[in-house]
Parts: structure tokens; sequence; C-alpha cells
């Protein structure tokens, strides 16, 4: 009976209030385990776009040659040119000229507008593959208008006449 009376004194001085405190411990650690596990998450997403931001450097350099960031005429120049000299056809004149840029909403820059005057000369399929090409060249064009007229008395070749527009970023 004293072993009996003994284990109640034990239990009801000793264990019980312990009791209440390793409940409490048990669910601090069950909600700093949930804590740790959404911070593990959270780190997991954080390093992620850590990675893509740290990637975005290529991204803008990428970037800027599809739709430059600033008025860069010469870039454009030099794209209708290789693209013309790389399908066979003569340049015969180019010239330039700034539009109206068009503004922009809230944060996002206004579009610029290069407007060039081309004349090529040359075969039909060269022509062709010239237009394929400028379809899929890395800079942003649009053909505004397109005139095709036979050459003068002696020449094989056909005269093209385009208007096409390259886009930019607008300060």
């Amino acid at each position: 009976m004293v072993l009996l009376a003994a284990a109640v004194f034990v239990y009801t001085y000793m264990i019980k209030p312990i009791y209440a405190e390793i409940s409490g411990l048990r669910d601090k650690s069950a909600t700093l385990n949930q804590t740790l596990n959404n911070y593990e998450g959270l780190n997991a997403k954080f390093q992620e776009i850590f990675a893509q931001y740290q990637n975005l450097g290529d991204l803008e350099k990428q970037l800027s040659m599809i739709f430059p960031s600033k008025l860069d005429a010469a870039y454009a120049v030099s794209q209708i040119s290789g693209i013309a000299g790389k399908n066979k056809l003569e340049l015969m004149s180019l010239s330039t000229r700034q539009l109206a840029i068009k503004p922009g909403t809230n944060s996002v820059k206004g579009i610029g507008t290069l407007r060039m005057e081309i004349k090529l000369a040359g075969e039909y399929t060269d022509f062709q593959n010239f237009i394929k090409d400028m379809e899929s060249n890395i800079m942003i064009s649009e053909l505004v208008s397109l005139r095709i007229e036979k050459q003068k008395v002696g020449k094989s070749s056909i005269l093209y006449t385009l208007t096409t527009d390259a886009f930019y970023q607008a300060e």
C-alpha cells in the first residue's frame, strides 16, 4: 500500500505538473517543425528565383538585340545589309528616318520606330529567301510596303522597293 501511495504522490506532485509542460513543449516542437518546413520551401523558391535573376543579365542582352533599348540605326542597317548580301541581292539604296515615338503606359517605356526605305535588285527566289530571313531575323521589324518592278532594258534582275519599320525601346 505504501508503494501505491508513493506512486500516487509522485504522479500528483511531480509528473502531473511536468506533463502540462511536456504537452506544451510537444505543441511548440510541432509548430517549430512546421515553421522549418515552410522556411525550407520558401528558401527553395527563393533560390530558384535568385538563379533566374542571375540569368537576367543574359536575358537583357538578348532582349536588347531583339528590341534595342535605344535608337541604333547602324545596327538596323547592318542587319538589312547582311541579310541582303547573304541572299545575293544588290543593295541599291537604303535610307532611314525616325518616326514619332508611341508613348508607353505607366512604367512601360514608349516604342520608337525607325523607318527604312530599301531598294534591292536580284532574282525573285533570292528575294523570297530575303523575306524569310527578315521574318526570322532577331531584330523586330515590320514590312510596311513593297513594290516590285522590272529593271530597265538590258538587266535580267528585278527591282524591289521595300519600306520596313524596325522597333526599339524609347527613353
